[in-house]
């Protein structure tokens, strides 16, 4: 009896020691699956598959995305009473004024023709004013080898050296593929660099908060940092390469960040149960909170002030989102719907002085799987202050598109770019001044 005794006796000892050490094992782990570091990564990992899933919610499976041909026409028809009223008090408002009336008076084609299976690209951008021609621009890669013509300021097409866009979209590989890896592989940066002296915690009633703190400097280096691991992958180097061929050299300084100041980043976790119940972003005196759960908000503030709210309830695939401003005064609503094959978005934000209507109707129709289909955008403005129209209008955009790749454009008498004496960028801002112009006289 004595032996049976001190027998469970031991057995309790075991089992209270087996029961202690799985407490602390469970109070090691919850300690670390909630500790800044790991709430922090785990906030960027998620924000990169949100993007992901927010970009894949838009795309439209046509059996086209790869190998296309989409002519598009854009009509502009703007009307501005307000700007029409001073015009003849101010050179200043008559040049707006004239700039929206010619505007209204343009007509553009673009067409973009992409054959992957002999690496070839044409964009060709050619618009009229009342029918004469405005601007005519191309951007071709043919190959590896890129080249553009912009009317009025190169004669022939002018070679603008290697392109490495169709490296990266191989036959293995797709356009939206690629864009994935790229959103992965920043995130995966993202949280690489989250170094400890950035991250803070302190408690606040039920919650645990981390703050992620990035000065100028931080940020520089972060984004730095960002950057130079994707140069090291191999894969998202010869991405963005495509997309860029000066990507090797890009380089984040200080005076590209200075406006932004101090950013602090704060996550909010129940401390209870280790679930993420809001998000904050401060940069001087601007600050965006996002409330998670079933119904997502977001508060918009300005020196601690709240200046804007919205409520956001998701129901399928419909969104609504309620607007109010600081003092719950309901100023506006947005709602945004979507199938297979339309897109659909209203905003409307209502004030004593201030009223605006924005539409947005993205739609295809005769799609024929991996051959055609048609599609049409229309965007309608209606903004008024003062029972006076500032803007009004639609801008419309009607498209098709097929199968048909072929590209046909002589290169044969194309000059080096050493030889032309200006850079793309420099041809490029100069047009658009000479387009400014004439649209303002």
């Amino acid at each position: 009896m004595k032996s049976k005794g001190k027998s469970q006796g031991t057995k309790k000892i075991i089992i209270i020691f087996i029961i202690s050490l799985i407490l602390l094992i469970a109070g090691i782990v919850l300690s670390y699956f909630s500790s800044a570091k790991y709430v922090a990564t785990k906030a960027v990992k998620g924000l990169g598959q949100n993007v992901i899933e927010l970009a894949n919610s838009t795309n439209k499976n046509t059996g086209l995305e790869e190998n296309f041909k989409v002519t598009s026409t854009i009509k502009v028809n703007l009307q501005s009473d307000y700007f029409q009223a001073l015009s003849s008090l101010s050179p200043d408002y008559q040049v707006v004024s004239n700039l929206l009336s010619n505007l209204s008076n343009t007509e553009t084609q673009v067409t973009m023709t992409q054959d992957k299976q002999n690496k070839k690209l044409l964009i060709n951008y050619d618009t009229k004013l009342s029918g004469e021609p405005l601007a005519n621009v191309k951007y071709l890669v043919d190959n590896a080898t890129e080249y553009y013509y912009i009317d009025g300021l190169t004669q022939n097409y002018i070679n603008n050296g290697n392109n490495g866009y169709f490296e990266s979209l191989n036959s293995t590989t797709t356009t939206k593929e690629n864009a994935e890896y790229i959103i992965e592989k920043i995130t995966e940066a993202a949280s690489n660099n989250i170094k400890d002296e950035y991250l803070s915690e302190t408690y606040e009633k039920d919650s645990k908060k981390i703050t992620i703190t990035l000065t100028e400097d931080d940020m520089v280096e972060f984004l730095n940092n960002i950057i130079d691991e994707l140069k090291k992958d191999s894969k998202a180097n010869q991405i963005m390469t495509g997309y860029d061929k000066n990507f090797s050299k890009a380089k984040v300084t200080k005076s590209d960040v200075a406006s932004l100041g101090t950013v602090t980043i704060n996550i909010y976790i129940d401390k209870f149960i280790g679930q993420i119940k809001k998000y904050e972003i401060k940069s001087n005196d601007d600050a965006i909170t996002y409330y998670e759960g079933q119904n997502k908000v977001i508060e918009i503030r300005n020196k601690d002030e709240l200046v804007t709210k919205l409520d956001i309830t998701t129901n399928g695939d419909k969104i609504d989102i309620k607007i109010t401003d600081g003092n719950n005064t309901n100023i506006g609503n947005l709602s945004i719907n979507k199938t297979s094959t339309n897109y659909d978005v209203v905003a409307n934000i209502t004030t004593e002085e201030f009223s605006a209507n924005f539409g947005y109707n993205s739609q295809i129709t005769n799609l024929k799987q991996g051959n055609s289909y048609d599609s049409s955008t229309i965007i309608s403005l209606d903004i008024t202050a003062n029972d006076t129209v500032l803007l009004n209008g639609t801008i419309e955009i009607t498209s098709t598109t097929t199968n048909d790749t072929a590209i046909n454009e002589d290169v044969s008498n194309s000059v080096l770019a050493s030889t032309v004496g200006s850079t793309p960028s420099d041809l490029v801002m100069q047009k658009i001044a000479e387009i400014m112009v004439r649209l303002s006289s």
